[in-house]
C-alpha cells in the first residue's frame, strides 16, 4: 500500500528510498524478523514505543 505522498515504485527517481509505515510493516505485531545477507535480525517496538534492531 502506497502513501499519498509517495509516488508508485515505477515513478520514483533513481536512488530514492521507499517509505513503509511501521503500522504496515508490523501489521499489528510488536516484532518482525528481517533477513539480510543470510543473517536474521529482529526489529521490535518497545514499551516506550521506540524501535530496536538486534542481530
Amino acid at each position: 500500500m502506497q502513501t499519498a505522498a509517495e509516488p508508485p515504485a515505477g515513478d520514483r527517481e533513481n536512488g530514492q528510498p521507499r517509505t513503509i509505515g511501521s503500522d504496515e510493516l508490523f501489521d499489528g505485531q510488536s516484532e518482525v524478523f528481517i533477513r539480510h545477507n543470510g543473517v536474521q535480525y529482529r526489529l521490535r517496538i518497545t514499551r516506550q514505543d521506540k524501535l530496536i534492531l538486534t542481530k
